[in-house]
């Protein structure tokens, strides 16, 4: 298991160094792009943290994301590949390493699911500064479920994505994202879940990006909700983003559940970039 995970370290660290390569060599092109926020006749696009982005890239996002929850917690390693064919089709693949607290249980540590996620754009209007496109992801069963890594049987995930820019020099972004989340499992019941996300950014002239966002879930059945726990769970999430000069993004954000399922953790963290590639 160990060898797995230095491979997979090795693999993202090879491929984050090609596109950290690819955008510096292009730095003077992205630093204008960056002061000016403009991208394709759009805005500079905001990576947000838990809602997926309805605009179409080439870039790489390393993630970190640890949930502190009651009986233990969990960290995650993440990396996304998004790949844009063409102004209107795109796709996503992200595959994440996972270690659970060894206060429970043993601990696990290992691969989890991976996703793949064809995405389509619906609408583009520069004018208005409006995207809207379609996402569906399939989550694929490379976790081991036993030790806590992956879920019973595959997933699917189909989503409608909203980008819409606004305000003084185009500076802030409001993205949307209503999905529906279903796993067909090998052996218990399906489990369904709407998932509901609204997310504000603002860019500074500091080129610091404060995010604010709203992510809500809502168990559909009975196996994700039994009848003595919440079938809702509101979070909100507070973070930022810098934008440097040569069009990478890092940063980090903290979410709080406030509503419905409280118990079902405590606080997460989340700290990544975007890196892009030309």
């Amino acid at each position: 298991m160990r060898s797995r995970i230095i491979v997979f370290f090795a693999v993202a660290l090879v491929v984050t160094l090609f596109g950290t390569g690819r955008v510096i060599a292009q730095e003077h092109e992205h630093g204008e792009r960056a002061q000016a926020h403009s991208h394709g006749g759009f805005p500079e696009y905001v990576d947000i943290f838990f809602t997926h982005h309805a605009y179409l890239e080439r870039k790489i996002h390393p993630r970190f994301e640890a949930v502190v929850a009651e009986p233990g917690n969990q960290y995650s390693e993440s990396v996304e590949l998004v790949w844009r064919f063409n102004r209107w089709l795109g796709a996503e693949v992200e595959a994440a390493v996972i270690q659970t607290d060894p206060e429970v249980g043993e601990g696990a540590s290992g691969f989890g699911d991976m996703e793949v996620a064809p995405i389509v754009a619906i609408h583009q209007d520069p004018e208005r500064l409006l995207i809207v496109t379609a996402r569906s992801g399939f989550v694929l069963p490379t976790g081991d479920e036993d030790e806590g890594l992956g879920v019973d049987g595959w997933g699917w995930e189909p989503g409608l994505l909203v980008w819409k820019g606004f305000g003084a020099e185009r500076r802030g972004a409001l993205q949307a994202e209503l999905g529906y989340d279903r796993t067909f499992a090998d052996e218990g019941e399906d489990e369904e879940e709407l998932v509901y996300n609204l997310g504000l950014s603002w860019w500074l002239p500091s080129n610091f990006i404060p995010v604010f966002e709203l992510n809500g879930i809502v168990r559909l059945s009975e196996e994700a909700a039994p009848e003595e726990e919440e079938d809702t769970l509101i979070s909100g999430t507070v973070g930022f983003r810098y934008a440097f000069a040569n069009g990478q993004q890092w940063g980090g954000a903290v979410q709080f559940p406030f509503f419905g399922d409280t118990e079902s953790y405590d606080w997460r963290l989340v700290v990544g970039g975007i890196i892009h590639l030309q």
